[in-house]
């Protein structure tokens, strides 16, 4: 499996790699800090699975999201993001994300969301 994750602050990086290196240490991972680092790197790349901040500098997790779809790149899309205030989770869900997951990020919640895509593959 290979995972791309796109995530604009440095420390955030570190800990969603970590704790998934913990977890699934089989799976490779690669790290931008912008969506349309993101974008580009799927152009190029086979990814099994991305992980997206919704609020990064260049392009947004969400117009990563609607930029992956045109293409008709159908690779599954997770949100992980700070929005956590009633509703935001069903807009993430309508506009086409597949998951979400919550910061600060906890290890149950992120086993539990990556398991269905990661664990018949591992």
């Amino acid at each position: 499996m290979h995972i791309l994750i796109a995530e604009d602050e440095e420390y955030n990086q570190m800990v969603i790699q970590a704790m998934i290196e913990m977890l699934y240490p089989q799976v490779r991972i690669e790290m931008v800090s912008d969506g349309r680092e993101a974008f580009e790197k799927l152009q190029g790349g086979s990814f099994d699975l991305v992980l997206t901040d919704i609020d990064m500098p260049v392009m947004n997790g969400y117009d990563l999201l609607t930029e992956v779809r045109k293409t008709g790149l159908n690779i599954p899309m997770i949100c992980v993001t700070a929005f956590a205030i009633s509703g935001d989770k069903e807009k993430l869900l309508l506009h086409g994300f597949e998951r979400y997951i919550s910061k600060p990020i906890d290890m149950e919640d992120l086993k539990s969301v990556l398991d269905p895509y990661l664990e018949g593959e591992l």
